[in-house]
């Protein structure tokens, strides 16, 4: 089974109600939008965002790529990185990216996967604080 189906049954039978779209999943938890984004051309790539959680513009991008720099190298498989064009919205985001085996089991890291991308918020946000 493919890793978009077991993860849309895990969730929903957690009682999420994951709403498809044309990337793959959006569903909440704990009032935070989380979006999985499907690969076509790899199965076994699974990257789990929490977007939006910064707006960047150009009186704090310094303090913002420096703070997204800092939760960089502390965590583990997180990674935060600016999504927008520079002439547009631009926004932090906060992505969860491995590569899984063929038969994962999506409860085994799932819960993990979201407690993560709640941390490298957090680092973020303590680090733009402390800046």
């Amino acid at each position: 089974m493919a890793i978009y189906d077991l993860l849309l049954e895990h969730l929903q039978n957690e009682g999420y109600r994951p709403k498809e779209e044309s990337f793959g999943l959006v569903f909440k938890v704990e009032g935070l939008n989380f979006l999985y984004f499907r690969d076509e051309k790899d199965d076994q790539y699974f990257r789990l965002c929490l977007p939006g959680i910064f707006d960047v513009n150009n009186d704090n991008e310094y303090a913002v790529l420096k703070a997204m720099n800092g939760a960089n190298a502390s965590m583990k498989v997180v990674k935060l990185y600016i999504v927008g064009d520079e002439e547009e919205d631009r926004d932090v985001w906060v992505a969860f990216e491995i590569l899984l085996d063929n038969t994962p089991d999506i409860g085994d890291f799932m819960d993990r996967a979201i407690g993560l991308l709640r941390a490298g918020r957090q680092d973020f946000y303590n680090r733009l604080q402390n800046d």
